[in-house]
């Protein structure tokens, strides 16, 4: 019970940061100096576009400092969206982050902001006794007329999951982010629950009844035994999960501190094809919390299950960023197997002020926006398994399009399962006019290719891949979608197509190109010149010749370190005069070929006469 009594807190004491089932615990405000007592500060270090994922920082090693934390799995998830955990102690993190800052590898640096799970507090024979009345409020026992659910995998990113009771089967083999391992048990009770609400097998004559009775459960434990995790903690779970598949992912917590790392972790898994649900908070204000309040997060709030799952419940967030609502007072299993609901005496929460001994809550534990959004994720497994060809964007619509619109706090209304079942998707595949660069280009090393005249008419463009003869080579998921070529060392002929998906699963192959890889360097020499260690005075010409098969578009003569004199036309000849430059001169030509390639001579050193 003591989990329970800190899912209460969660959601109704002011004091307290647990509110919405499992909230993240935002620290958006931490400080990176501190004395030398301070704790470990976590910081998230973002690489510029075009570094390599595994780069080795200088500003890292420069300070002796490791370049990730984590285990091997850990840090490959986290070089899906180019970025690094580190953990710096707390009197060296303003100079560690100044160092980041500088280095040019770097894109940002961010506190790696702490979360918690999002409810309030601590649901087959109840649905008979009608002990979970949440599921009628969503018309979810009449969509089962249509179908109870598919093999659908559902991630649960939290405190784990244990296949105890009506889970038992369910639970598929998953990973533990806090501990770096594989085994994502629940020692806290969130996830347990969470859980239960989506998949707890029904029609078995004990226990609950979750939403979906044939879908699959991936435990992701991102969340420690007290609901609380870092931000890199979550992006690492919710990377992991769309890797495994996941059609779903419910992220039942959340806080008022945004990042980089989750943002593009959440952006990742819409690449994918996911659909990412996340719980509103429990604050009862307009202020976003996230990851629910990113885009493309479909954000749920809680309605009062006792007074018939309409009103807004008074711990629930509202604003025209939440989407949908459902019940958030509601049945579940905990983590040792025994079950809650709503006038079980057992699941009743009392809590006091201790300071001044005073009363602060005394209710039932199950509830928070935790608990709507799992009843959200099932519903969305329901229409998955009604429709298996929609993708994440169009099991958005399919929710979103269908909510009842029976209050102004949300978007789109209270979801309902039936309606949501019965709704039709997105089938207009996306389209483009082109990109570049232009067929027959000449290109090197890792080129973007731009597309132009983009466009989708409902869900918005979801990724862009990119072939190379025939093979995937890679891709890009966010705005303005840019996928790399990456040519190595190639030199020939390279086949490149697009192929474009929107965000409910539709998709557009562009016509193939061709480009010529050129990643060899021009032929360069000095013809004439004063030779090395030479005097010179007045006006020093040097004659030069260069070559390449793809043609040479410039030679330059550079002069202690700045370019001088540039000549575009074969017979190559540049000049300088001795009296603007310095006592010493470091001479030295640089050609550039067509495709971008360049070499240097060796340098000649003059000397003024």
């Amino acid at each position: 019970m003591n989990s329970i009594r800190r899912r209460v807190i969660v959601g109704f004491a002011a004091a307290t940061t647990l509110s919405a089932g499992v909230v993240l615990a935002p620290v958006a405000g931490a400080s990176v100096t501190g004395s030398g007592q301070a704790l470990p500060v976590r910081l998230l270090v973002g690489l510029r576009s075009g570094v390599a994922a595994d780069v080795t920082l200088p500003s890292l090693q420069r300070l002796g400092l490791p370049t990730a934390d984590g285990d091997s799995t850990a840090r490959r998830l986290l070089s899906e969206i180019r970025a690094k955990a580190i953990e710096v102690p707390g009197a060296r993190a303003a100079a560690v982050t100044a160092a980041l800052k500088a280095d040019p590898n770097v894109a940002y640096v961010e506190v790696d902001p702490q979360v918690q799970k999002a409810e309030v507090t601590p649901n087959d024979p109840w649905i008979a006794q009608n002990r979970q009345p949440e599921l009628a409020q969503m018309n979810v026992p009449a969509a089962w007329d249509t179908t109870t659910g598919s093999t659908v995998t559902v991630a649960v990113v939290d405190t784990g999951v244990n296949a105890v009771g009506d889970l038992a089967g369910k639970v598929l083999s998953g990973y533990d982010f806090h501990n770096n391992d594989g085994y994502p048990s629940d020692d806290e009770g969130h996830g347990t629950m969470v859980s239960s609400l989506i998949a707890a097998t029904p029609n078995n004559g004990k226990g609950m009844a979750g939403v979906c009775a044939q879908c699959r459960i991936l435990p992701v434990k991102a969340l420690n035994g007290a609901g609380q995790g870092y931000h890199s903690s979550i992006a690492k779970g919710v990377i992991y999960a769309a890797q495994k598949g996941a059609k779903i992912i419910n992220l039942s917590l959340g806080g008022t501190a945004t990042s980089a790392v989750l943002q593009d972790a959440v952006a990742y898994a819409n690449g994918k094809g996911a659909l990412v649900v996340a719980a509103a908070g429990n604050e009862n204000t307009s202020r976003k919390s996230y990851p629910a309040a990113y885009a493309d997060v479909l954000a749920v709030g809680a309605t009062n299950t006792r007074t018939g799952g309409r009103a807004r419940a008074g711990f629930s967030n509202f604003g025209s960023w939440v989407d949908v609502a459902a019940p958030g007072i509601t049945a579940a299993m905990q983590y040792n197997g025994t079950y809650c609901y709503d006038s079980r005496s057992s699941c009743w929460v009392k809590q006091y002020d201790p300071r001044t001994g005073e009363l602060v809550y005394d209710d039932y534990g199950v509830q928070g926006t935790s608990f709507s959004a799992p009843l959200v994720s099932g519903v969305a497994a329901l229409v998955a398994s009604a429709h298996p060809n929609y993708a994440g964007g169009g099991l958005r619509y399919a929710i979103t399009n269908s909510g009842r619109r029976d209050n102004t706090w949300t978007q789109f209304g209270t979801v309902d399962a039936v309606r949501a079942i019965n709704t039709g998707g997105d089938t207009r595949a996306p389209s483009a006019t082109g990109f570049a660069p232009a067929a027959n280009s000449k290109v090197r090393g890792n080129v973007a290719i731009n597309l132009y005249g983009l466009t989708d008419d409902w869900s918005g463009v979801r990724n862009v891949n990119l072939y190379v003869d025939g093979k995937w080579h890679n891709w890009d998921y966010v705005a303005p979608f840019a996928p790399v070529l990456k040519t190595g060392t190639r030199n020939g002929a390279v086949k490149v197509q697009l192929l474009v998906y929107d965000k409910a699963g539709n998709h557009l192959w562009l016509p193939a190109r061709w480009y010529t890889a050129d990643n060899l360097a021009p032929s360069v020499s000095i013809t004439k010149a004063p030779a090395n260690k030479a005097k010179v005075k007045g006006t020093v010409k040097v004659y030069a010749k260069a070559a390449d098969k793809s043609g040479i578009s410039k030679v330059e003569l550079i002069v202690n370190g700045k370019v001088v004199a540039t000549d575009r036309t074969a017979g190559y000849l540049l000049s300088f005069k001795v009296a603007s430059q310095k006592k010493t001169m470091k001479v030295r030509i640089r050609a550039y070929d067509k495709a971008g390639n360049v070499r240097y001579t060796t340098i000649r050193t003059y000397y003024r006469a």
